[in-house]
């Protein structure tokens, strides 16, 4: 097509959509026109989506009060030579909102330097809650913790000092039932002048900390517990191993492993998921060095008491009856420790210390379990030698046990449990008995030193748990080639362990109890009468429905020497008789 022909058409072309495109427009225009323009202001200011929070009003029972004992460190920054010093309180928390809570905490605290005393008033809020909403039954709340504080602090030999600050940090929350919770809290502190007791240039001082503390909530939460009765969760295990003292004295004398020694102990315990407790008897030997001889033994045996932290369920915790388990402990624990060594003027001594495991327990069924346990403790003791000379002394003790952990993981025991009905029981008993001395004891001589005795009782087990039963024992003690011959008189209580932690089976053909009771001792040769306290261990096997054997071990301890041969031990002049005997008792 020519140029002269293109030209006319396309003018003919626009002018036809033209009006279309307008009218269109114009449309366009209309719509927009009814439209808000876009505002800045309204944006930011308009009413954000904030999750639902937990219900709280004063209507609730315990009107959403709590009560908290804690205790921590504290540590100033900077130019203080202030070493960190232990804090320790109570604190009354109330809930007024669904994320925000005040709390008021009375604090002291302490260390070789310092005296201090103070108030601090927090503000708290609940940061999981408002950002995630409340979950009904869930363990874990992290909290937001700003608040001030006033504090009188004095050194020794100078004056008091008071002071002001200004603190905040985070709170991690654990709830462990309806009503108890656990938790970490560490914290930033700016205080001014004289926290430490002392002036600063600077008229301000910087400092951190860490606290930790059980809750108790007066208006509970919907948290299911792991643990429905004293039973559920509770345990008792069994362990053997070795152990040594790895402290420098004894590391510089005997390289290598030449300090472990065998240990065995015995121990019960609960846990409340993820925390738990624990308390046990512990007890063997190992090797150190000493001027008489370039290795010799040292035997001990103590006890310790220990809160256990169960990781599965720290981490996890809707995790129930894992197959492996990851335990952590520390406590503290006490004991006494033999020497063998002329230079000692005293060659029996406690110790004290505190004391810390891992321990990993595979389930091979349901309640019976394997344990691994590898622990640390380390225990002071003083030593005061002939010359005059008292030295202060500790050991590093390390150790690695194995053992056998029986535990009711689960709570529908209540279906396996028979019915229990009370019943008399009578027994007798045949054994042998050494009344404790620790010097000139060789193996070679421990046969002439033990005694005999026997005793007949009669018991009556009221529970599934509770028994109490008495008995008649007729003995000998061994002392210079012959013997004495005392009467005495038992009375003690009885708890049954496998019932406890297990709940009552008659079918169930071995038991574990403890004992502990009163002794009456009549000796014959002094014509003395001697009151005692006792405490043992009894293994029970079933033979029928009547009949049982059964073996027990023993401890009891006197004030007086109950032989001429015991050994007095502490300066109450107490002696103390070892016993172990096997008997049979018949039900009716």
């Amino acid at each position: 097509m020519k140029l002269k022909y293109m030209i006319p058409a396309l003018c003919i072309c626009t002018c036809t959509t033209m009006p279309e495109m307008l009218h269109a427009q114009d449309d366009s225009l209309k719509k927009d026109s009814t439209e808000r323009p876009f505002n800045a202001m309204d944006y930011v200011l308009q009413k954000r989506y904030i999750p639902q929070g937990r219900e709280v009003n004063n209507s609730q029972p315990g009107k959403n009060f709590s009560l908290s004992v804690m205790g921590g460190v504290n540590k100033l920054r900077g130019s203080s030579s202030l070493p960190a010093w232990f804090n320790g309180g109570i604190a009354l928390t109330k809930d007024v909102s669904s994320f925000n809570s005040y709390r008021v905490s009375l604090l002291g605290g302490f260390n070789d330097e310092l005296k201090q005393g103070g108030i601090e008033l927090d503000h708290l809020f609940n940061l999981s809650d408002y950002i995630g909403g409340y979950k009904s039954g869930a363990h874990i709340s992290l909290y937001t913790v700003l608040g001030i504080g006033g504090y009188v602090s004095k050194r020794d030999g100078m004056d008091a000092k008071i002071a002001g600050g200004v603190h905040g940090g985070l709170q991690a929350r654990y709830h462990l039932s309806r009503n108890w919770d656990w938790y970490v809290e560490p914290k930033l502190y700016l205080y001014t002048d004289g926290i430490d007791g002392a002036d600063c240039p600077k008229r301000y001082d910087v400092g951190y900390g860490v606290y930790t503390g059980l809750t108790y909530r007066f208006t509970g939460l919907p948290i299911r517990m792991k643990s429905e009765d004293m039973g559920d969760n509770m345990f008792i295990e069994a362990a053997i191993g070795t152990q040594g003292d790895f402290g420098k004295p004894v590391r510089n004398n005997l390289s290598g492993l030449q300090t472990l020694g065998p240990a065995a102990s015995l121990a019960i315990g609960k846990w409340f998921m993820p925390l738990g407790w624990r308390i046990s008897g512990f007890g063997g030997f190992h090797y150190t060095f000493n001027s008489d001889n370039f290795k010799s033994e040292e035997v001990y045996g103590g006890g310790r008491a220990e809160v256990l932290v169960n990781l599965n369920t720290l981490i996890s915790p809707s995790v129930e009856d894992p197959r492996l388990e990851v335990n952590l402990s520390a406590g503290y624990e006490f004991g006494a420790l033999a020497h063998r060594s002329s230079d000692y003027a005293k060659k029996l001594r406690t110790f004290h210390g505190p004391t810390g495991s891992m321990q990993l327990v595979y389930f091979l069924s349901d309640q019976i379990g394997i344990t691994g346990e590898a622990r640390y403790s380390k225990s002071f003791y003083t030593q005061p030698f002939k010359s005059g000379i008292t030295q202060d002394r500790h050991m590093q003790n390390v150790g690695v046990m194995f053992g056998v952990q029986y535990r009711r993981r689960k709570v529908d025991f209540d279906a396996k449990r028979g019915f229990f009905q009370p019943y008399n029981f009578a027994y007798a008993t045949v054994g042998t008995n050494f009344p404790m001395r620790t010097a000139g004891v060789k193996m070679k001589d421990i046969p002439d030193m033990l005694g005999q005795q026997i005793s007949l009782g009669v018991g009556r087990q009221y529970t599934p748990l509770s028994a109490v039963r008495g008995s008649i024992e007729i003995g000998r003690y061994a002392y210079q080639h012959g013997g004495v011959y005392p009467l005495s008189v038992t009375a003690d209580y009885m708890l049954n362990l496998t019932n406890m932690i297990g709940n009552y089976s008659e079918n169930r053909i071995f038991d574990l109890n403890a004992f502990a009771g009163i002794v009456y001792t009549h000796h014959e040769m002094e014509d003395k009468n001697y009151f005692g306290i006792q405490g043992g261990l009894q293994q029970s096997f079933k033979l029928n429905d009547r009949w049982n054997i059964f073996a027990e071990e023993y401890l009891r301890g006197y004030n007086g020497k109950i032989t001429p041969s015991a050994r007095t031990y502490t300066s109450g002049e107490y002696t103390f008789v070892l016993g172990a005997s096997i008997g049979t008792s018949y039900r009716f």
